[in-house]
C-alpha cells in the first residue's frame, strides 16, 4: 500500500488506541486463569489478533462481542498441572512481545509446543531466554538461538537467571509462567533494561491478584497460585499517543486534543511528556487527555534507554528543532521491525535530514524538509514517523504504508478527521 502526506494544520480531538502492551499481558494471564476473564475496549491491531490466536492453540476458549474479548482460560482446575490441549506449533506473526512471553507460558506444557512467527521477527536471538528455561529443566531446539524454538516442560521453577539486556520481554514472560509454575521461584536479573515495562507486567498480575516481590528490579521472587478470571478495561497506549502528541506539537495552531490517556500509567511511553517538555512544546493535561499546541521546538537531549518505542516520533520532533538534538539509547533499536537507527538513518536523509549514529547517541540535525518517497521498511512506527514529516514538511510518499496494522491500523483515518491531507491509494 501507498500513502501520500502533504502538509497539513491538524486540530480537534483524537482517541489514542488501546494499548497493545496491556492488552497482550492481559491476554496471557487470562490463558492462565480459571473461568472467564472479560477484556474491554480490546484493540484492533496484528499482535493483538496474533495473541488471542495463541491463547486458543494452547486450550482458551476465546469469544468476540464488539470491542470486548472474553476469554475462558485453558489452564486446568488441578493447580499447577500445566497447560493441556496445547497445539504443536503457535504463531507468534510478527510480535515480538507475544514470542516472548508465549515461549515461558507454553513450557508449562508436558506436551512439545513450537513457537514460530513471521518476518523480522525469524532473527530475533532468544538466547538468553533459551538459558533461563533450561535451567528449570525445559527442552528447548531452536534455529541456532532464534525460531522456530520448540520447547517442551513442564516448567517447575526455581532459581534462574536472566541476562535481560537485549529485552525486558524476555523477563515478563517468565514473570506470568513463573506464576502458574509448581514451584516458588527467584528470578536474579542482570543488564535489565526498559525497567516501566516490568512494572506493567507486574501492574496486570496484580489485578489478577498475583503478588510478585521486586527486589531492586535486581531479583524477583514469585510464589505460584492459582488466580480467577478477572473484568478488565485496556488503557490508551502511549505509545501510539506519542506520534499524535508530535503532529500535534508540529502542526496544530489552535491545538490538538489527544484522548483515551491514563496520565498515571506505568507505560514507558508516557515519558514523551518529558521530551516535550524539554523541547519547549506547549501542552497541558487535562481528565484523561494531552491537549498540545504548535510550538517552536527547542534542540533537546532525552535518554530513550527505557522507552526505545519513542526514537521515531523524537527524531521526527527533532527534525523541526533549532538546533542539534541527541537521543540516546540507539543499541535498544537493532532488534525491532527494523534495525531501527539504520531505517531512521536511511529514510530521514531522503527527507533532507542528517542523522549522526555513534555509540549509544542519536544525533538529529534539523533542516528544511525536501519531499521524498519513503519507505516504511515494514516497520508500524516507521510508517508513521514517515507520515509526520510529510504533515509538518513537505509532500512525501510512503511505500509498504500498510505496515501501521502492527498497531495502529486506523492511523491514517483518524489522522484524516483532524484534518491531515492523506490519501492512501
Amino acid at each position: 500500500m501507498k500513502v501520500e502526506v502533504r502538509p497539513s494544520l491538524l486540530t480537534g480531538r483524537i482517541e489514542a488506541p488501546g494499548s497493545k502492551s496491556d492488552a497482550q499481558r492481559m491476554i496471557a494471564c487470562a490463558l492462565l486463569a480459571k473461568g472467564v476473564t472479560t477484556i474491554h475496549r480490546f484493540p484492533d491491531n496484528d499482535d493483538c489478533e496474533a495473541a488471542l490466536q495463541i491463547v486458543q492453540d494452547l486450550g482458551a476458549i476465546v469469544t468476540r462481542k464488539g470491542s470486548t474479548v472474553e476469554i475462558k482460560g485453558g489452564f486446568p482446575h488441578a493447580f499447577a498441572a500445566g497447560i493441556r490441549n496445547a497445539k504443536d506449533e503457535v504463531q507468534c506473526g510478527e510480535s515480538g512481545l507475544a514470542s516472548r512471553m508465549f515461549a515461558s507460558i507454553a513450557s508449562l506444557s508436558e506436551t512439545p509446543v513450537t513457537i514460530t512467527g513471521k518476518g523480522s521477527l525469524m532473527k530475533r536471538p532468544f538466547h538468553d531466554l533459551i538459558g533461563a528455561l533450561e535451567q528449570s529443566g525445559v527442552s528447548v531446539d531452536s534455529n541456532q538461538g532464534c525460531l522456530p524454538m520448540r520447547v517442551r516442560g513442564p516448567f517447575k521453577g526455581g532459581n534462574i537467571q536472566l541476562d535481560a539486556s537485549l529485552s525486558s520481554q524476555f523477563l515478563t514472560g517468565l514473570l506470568i509462567a513463573l506464576a502458574r509454575a509448581s514451584e516458588p521461584s527467584v528470578v536474579e536479573v542482570s543488564h535489565l533494561n526498559s525497567r516501566p515495562y516490568i512494572d506493567l507486567t507486574l501492574e496486570v498480575l496484580t489485578r489478577f491478584g498475583v503478588e510478585v516481590v521486586n527486589d531492586s528490579y535486581q531479583r524477583f521472587h514469585i510464589i505460584p497460585k492459582a488466580w480467577k478470571g478477572t473484568e478488565l478495561t485496556v488503557p490508551g497506549d502511549w505509545s501510539s499517543a506519542a506520534f499524535l502528541l508530535v503532529a500535534g506539537a508540529l502542526t496544530a495552531e489552535e491545538g490538538l486534543v489527544v484522548g483515551n490517556l491514563n496520565l498515571d500509567s506505568a507505560q514507558a511511553d508516557k515519558a514523551v511528556l518529558d521530551a516535550l517538555e524539554r523541547a519547549g512544546v506547549r501542552f497541558e493535561k487535562q481528565t484523561n487527555a494531552i491537549k498540545v499546541w504548535q510550538s517552536d521546538v527547542h534542540a533537546f537531549e532525552f535518554d530513550a534507554t527505557h522507552c526505545p518505542d519513542l526514537f521515531p516520533p523524537l527524531a521526527v520532533l527533532a527534525a523541526f528543532a533549532d538546533g542539534v538534538s541527541c537521543i540516546t539509547g540507539v543499541s535498544r533499536l537493532v532488534h525491532k521491525e527494523s534495525n531501527r537507527a539504520k531505517a531512521l538513518q536511511q529514510e530521514f536523509a531522503k527527507a533532507g535530514v542528517r542523522i549522526v549514529l555513534r555509540d549509544e547517541d542519536m544525533k538529529i540535525y534539523p533542516a528544511a524538509i525536501r519531499s521524498a518517497q519513503l519507505h516504511s521498511h515494514n516497520d508500524h512506527r516507521m510508517a508513521m514517523a514517515s507520515a509526520l514529516l510529510g504533515l509538518a514538511g513537505a509532500p512525501v510518499d510512503i511505500q509498504s504504508a500498510e505496515a501501521v496494522s502492527k498497531s495502529f491500523p486506523e492511523f491514517y483515518t483518524l489522522m484524516q478527521s483532524v484534518g491531515a491531507r492523506i490519501k492512501v491509494r
